[in-house]
């Protein structure tokens, strides 16, 4: 256990790399975020393609995050179920909802734009096939840094209860997505962070997930 003057050293240090992602993924153009999350977007689809996915979980974009808009749009005319999660804050968890049109959305905490539970119908079954999660720097070692609340983890908790509970075989891969200038050659992480199955930026695809899957860098 870090003692209280290094604890206050590994946040502030977290805090300042969070600030440094955030900037250099703000540099982007506008053309060059459509243009890289449409690469990565087309390889996000492949990915799924030879893990044979029926449902994934993503988010919507928000502010300079990679646009997921076209991995939806493909899922949506390839027949296959698409998640949303909405934030609940007083708890940093998250619902998910199935989303099947645009018009479902409306803003939610922090101004992200979330499922509206009214016309929304709630994702209660079973967990996503593929969990695309999205942070501000990634590693090739599965590392990730969210933007510090939590959500992902808790879900991820959730999920593998319920994974368990229903005797489920197969977990849902977690799956990082993010541009190539958020990749590092390491992210800090903490025991309980969720280490990640692959990530796909607009330079390709890394990871261990499913048989067969083309890698273009070996996941250590």
């Amino acid at each position: 256990m870090l003692n209280p003057e290094e604890e206050i050293k590994r946040v502030s240090a977290k805090h300042a790399l969070r600030r440094s992602m955030t900037l250099r993924r703000d540099e982007l153009s506008d053309e060059e975020r459509t243009k890289r999350s449409k690469q990565a977007c087309e390889m996000a689809s492949e990915v799924m393609k030879e893990c044979h996915v029926q449902s994934m979980m993503i988010y919507v974009p928000f502010r300079s995050e990679l646009d997921s808009r076209p991995l939806v749009e493909w899922a949506w005319e390839h027949g296959l179920q698409v998640i949303v999660p909405r934030s609940l804050p007083q708890d940093r968890s998250m619902e998910l909802y199935e989303l099947q049109k645009w018009d479902e959305l409306i803003p939610g905490a922090y101004g992200i734009q979330e499922p509206d539970p009214q016309r929304s119908k709630m994702f209660m079954n079973d967990v996503p096939d593929i969990i695309w999660v999205p942070g501000l720097a990634f590693d090739r070692n599965g590392g990730r840094l969210g933007y510090g609340g939590g959500y992902y983890d808790r879900l991820a908790d959730r999920l593998c209860h319920e994974v368990h509970d229903a005797a489920r075989l197969k977990e849902p891969l977690w799956v990082g997505i993010g541009y190539e200038v958020q990749v590092l050659e390491h992210v800090p992480m903490e025991e309980h962070d969720r280490v990640l199955d692959g990530l796909v930026t607009d330079l390709g695809y890394s990871g261990k997930a499913g048989p067969g899957l083309r890698r273009d860098n070996e996941w250590n």
